[in-house]
């Protein structure tokens, strides 16, 4: 075992006094030791366990370790999320890498499971010494968050918006991908307050750890607001759910729903007739599969999106949607709005690695995570006007979003509105 492996193996034996003591505040930081110990991304080189290990410069390849529902509820929808997230790593090796270093992804199932997701990112700091980490969903990231950052690996653009890892203090190596739910939840509720004026307001929970942050910033959105919530309910199951809104005389609804599952809260809404003045779900329910089995029931849900429609007759001739179709070849359905989003966490990625291998940290853990703490992306796959955003005191997210509304007849999602800013 190399001296590296060996540091990382002992990391994870120190992971729960780490973390204890970064919740206590009482380790070294650069407020309390003036020995330079912190970078310009935030960190705390002195919390690391091997400080040389993280600045080391990665030479033969860029080893991501991925903890992916493989199998489970969601298997589905991350397979079409991969499609996306290989392809464009796939053309960023086809292009020389990142300065000559090819980018490998390592996956180890975790079938949508936080126990299984902690058991993996053991195995990929212990055993498969990974340079950087990703997974999917917010119960993942939790059950992964204290040990990557006692570890000081990157957990690079997971998808998910837990407003907890925000944190950059307590979790200075984690960076999520999805918006800020308070950022989307509070963009919602002014769009509410601006085409139902006296709206009843209703909330269909999906019980995991994504939905409730979902569901908790909204309501956090709508009591700023001064909208009221009428009731809120678990979309555990589809039919009681939409049966309760119904007799609560919900006429808007908030589906804080997990993509996998957001289509069948809509079925169940046309089953029994069920059709408030606007329903708005949470951006990641985008999965057009999902809206095209619940027909007429899905038509005019609104989300919010930040990145390009490769099925938008206006962007025919927009070179990044080019280059996105030419790099997802013969993929079935490459239009879908998931399989754009893995694109863009994807090109998120790279991005960050080449900013990385180009300052002067260099491609090292401590460059990767400071380059990801330092970036105002214009990535050619988001919507014009819209940039990633994210310095050593704002969390990374998009700086804006675009309503927009499922059509039934277009089978896809149109425009409902212009770019608003994110707060």
């Amino acid at each position: 075992m190399t001296a590296l492996k060996r540091s990382r193996a002992r990391t994870l034996a120190a992971a729960s006094g780490l973390a204890l003591c970064l919740a206590l505040t009482a380790c070294n930081s650069a407020a309390d030791d003036d020995s330079g110990g912190s970078s310009a991304g935030g960190v705390n080189l002195d919390d690391c366990p091997d400080p040389g290990a993280v600045e080391k410069e990665i030479k033969d390849e860029i080893t991501l370790g991925y903890s992916a529902p493989l199998s489970g509820p969601v298997a589905g929808v991350v397979e079409v999320s991969s499609r996306g997230f290989k392809a464009r790593i796939e053309a960023a090796n086809a292009a020389g890498g990142i300065n000559g270093v090819p980018i490998k992804i390592e996956y180890l199932d975790d079938a949508f499971s936080p126990d299984k997701a902690k058991a993996n990112v053991t195995q990929f700091i212990e055993k498969m010494d990974v340079d950087i980490l990703n997974t999917f969903g917010a119960g993942q990231v939790g059950a992964m968050a204290d040990d990557q950052n006692a570890a000081c690996v990157p957990l690079l653009y997971p998808s998910s918006s837990d407003p907890k890892y925000l944190d950059m203090k307590n979790y200075p190596w984690t960076v999520q991908f999805l918006p800020s739910a308070a950022a989307e939840t509070a963009v919602l509720v002014h769009l509410i307050q601006e085409k139902v004026p006296d709206a009843v307001v209703g909330v269909a929970e999906n019980e995991t750890a994504s939905g409730k942050a979902q569901s908790e910033a909204f309501q956090e959105a709508a009591k700023e607001a001064g909208l009221e919530i009428k009731l809120v309910t678990s979309d555990t199951d589809p039919n009681a759910a939409a049966t309760a809104l119904k007799e609560a005389g919900a006429t808007v609804v908030y589906h804080a729903g997990v993509v996998g599952t957001c289509g069948a809260f809509d079925t169940a809404r046309g089953r029994i007739g069920y059709e408030p003045e606007l329903v708005v779900a949470a951006s990641n329910c985008a999965n057009a599969a999902e809206y095209l089995a619940s027909g007429d029931a899905a038509d005019g849900v609104t989300i919010l999106r930040y990145y390009k429609d490769p099925a938008d007759p206006a962007l025919k001739d927009d070179a990044a949607v080019k280059e996105y179709l030419d790099a997802l070849g013969d993929a079935d359905d490459p239009s879908n709005s998931i399989t754009v989003a893995g694109w863009l966490q994807a090109d998120l990625l790279v991005n960050t690695l080449q900013q990385a291998a180009d300052s002067d940290a260099g491609l090292s853990q401590l460059g990767i995570i400071e380059a990801a703490r330092d970036q105002d992306y214009a990535s050619p796959i988001l919507i014009d006007g819209i940039h990633w955003l994210s310095t050593s005191d704002r969390p990374a997210g998009v700086n804006g979003f675009e309503p927009i509304s499922w059509s039934t007849a277009e089978k896809r999602f149109v425009s409902a509105g212009d770019v608003v800013p994110a707060k």
